[in-house]
């Protein structure tokens, strides 16, 4: 397993980090490579979701779709928009 040493590790950032792994029963190291696979997992995350409604947009056919003022107002309010 490769090994990465983090330097000038702001003060602040390291004592949350070091709180944080003390609260969740782990090390400061494991908590850690836990932050950056929580992070890694939702930033997947999100460009899948992005790349389906890419997707879907592509496969919609909104040509001539322009809908008035009045019933984009009337969608809004009924919390369709």
């Amino acid at each position: 397993m490769p090994n990465i040493t983090i330097r000038d590790i702001p003060d602040v950032l390291y004592q949350d980090i070091k709180k944080l792994a003390e609260q969740e029963r782990r090390s400061v190291n494991s908590q850690i490579i836990h932050g950056i696979s929580e992070y890694m997992t939702r930033k997947k995350s999100a460009h899948r979701l992005i790349d389906e409604i890419k997707e879907l947009r592509s496969s919609i056919d909104v040509k001539g779709f322009e809908p008035s003022q009045e019933d984009l107002k009337k969608r809004v309010e009924e919390g369709r928009l």
